[in-house]
């Protein structure tokens, strides 16, 4: 039936809330593997985080974040997000010679109807990936493995959007399928442009266009400062999804939404979160929310106000950005996957992005099966015409 097609995008995540009721949480620390100098533990349960957090600020001092998304900052409020929803927050921790040295995030959740392990944080991540220490050995990571895949707890493991960086990754290449992949375009800030003689006359002729409107004014918000900006973001573009007869997992979402507006009320130190707010007459024409980790900022969501779409907005704000990381000494503006054609239009290189699944215990095969389909489900949904969308979603609510 063709509304399966337009839903399938987010039928694990309806099903995921119709399980959660049953769901118990345990809160505790165990070991649970100990050989030679390795030592692992796992914390789980509602206070799996606050348990974790000594070993996580440990390895992430030491460079083992890889992105904003494997920040403890973003495990904090993505671990109360599962909470609220039934899920239960699960932490393997490895040890060599007494230090932390690897992190494996995981939540056990549903997917595809049955009982997964998926990364924390999923699906708000973008990235996937361990929190692991450059120093951390091979076998470490294989400790980390074996105790976040239990066979127990679950009958698949599915990571998603794994770069092909990731530490993970080569260790999931050996245990895992690969059900999707995608590319995440991004751009060395340190080149002056990789914009096209055309693209730079348009760029220069949207600049023109708003500054007849009104003042142009370009800002990089952080902690309390940008909640504001967030929240406007986050109506913009749910507005957008709807008139569209779009879905997404997390805009719509009261759970996740929750997790941004909470950082954007964040003064710490060591959020990641950004709003990079550009205004014409101090009204909103275009905002952008970022997460940064040292060297990376990752344009998370972007909205364009519709009273100033046809000025080009969006683009004076990414050119904005990317001259704003290029200042402060960001290296990288990474787009995210999907590469979509705007993204090509500005970027020159880009990183395969990929979804792993493994059957764990009986049945486990048959939500491998239905990972696969995902992709191309949400790929028919996406090029039915919008008036079919919006008439698919209100008939079947």
């Amino acid at each position: 039936m063709p509304w399966t097609a337009a839903l399938a995008g987010d039928l694990s995540i309806i099903l995921d809330t119709l399980w959660s009721a049953g769901a118990a949480l345990t809160q505790s620390v165990r070991r649970v593997h100990s050989r030679d100098q390795i030592e692992v533990n796992v914390a789980e349960g509602a206070d799996a985080i606050a348990l974790a957090a000594p070993a996580w600020r440990a390895v992430q001092d030491r460079g083992g974040a890889a992105t904003p998304f494997q920040t403890l900052a973003i495990a904090e409020q993505t671990a109360q997000a599962h909470l609220r929803r039934g899920e239960s927050p699960r932490i393997s921790i490895v040890y060599e010679d007494g230090q932390p040295t690897v992190l494996f995030p995981t939540v056990i959740a549903r997917w595809s109807g049955v009982p997964a392990i998926r990364f924390l944080g999923d699906p708000l991540i973008q990235y996937g990936d361990l929190v692991a220490a450059p120093d951390a050995s091979p076998a470490a990571v294989e400790a980390a493995w074996r105790a976040a895949a239990d066979a127990s707890l679950a009958k698949i493991i599915v990571l998603r959007k794994v770069r092909a960086d990731a530490r993970i990754a080569p260790l999931l290449a050996h245990t895992t399928e690969i059900v999707a992949e995608q590319h995440a375009p991004y751009i060395d800030a340190g080149v002056a442009t990789a914009l096209c003689a055309r693209d730079l006359r348009e760029l220069r002729r949207f600049r023109r266009r708003l500054a007849d409107i009104g003042e142009v004014r370009f800002d990089v918000l952080r902690g309390f400062a940008a909640h504001a900006a967030v929240r406007e973001a986050l109506d913009i573009k749910r507005e957008w999804l709807t008139a569209r007869g779009l879905s997404s997992s997390v805009i719509g979402d009261p759970d996740w939404e929750q997790v941004l507006t909470a950082l954007s009320g964040d003064s710490r130190g060591d959020n990641p979160l950004r709003a990079a707010l550009l205004t014409v007459d101090c009204k909103t024409a275009a905002v952008e929310i970022g997460l940064v980790q040292e060297q990376r900022w990752c344009a998370f969501l972007g909205a364009v106000a519709p009273d100033f779409v046809k000025a080009g907005p969006g683009h004076v704000q990414m050119a904005d950005t990317v001259a704003h990381c290029r200042t402060g000494g960001i290296a990288t503006y990474d787009l995210l996957a999907p590469a979509d054609p705007y993204k090509h239009a500005v970027a020159r290189d880009a990183v395969a992005v990929r979804d792993h699944a493994a059957a764990l215990a009986g049945g486990g095969w048959l939500a491998v099966l239905a990972t696969r389909a995902v992709p191309t489900l949400k790929g028919m949904a996406s090029r039915m015409p919008p008036r079919l969308r919006q008439a698919l979603r209100a008939w079947y609510g």
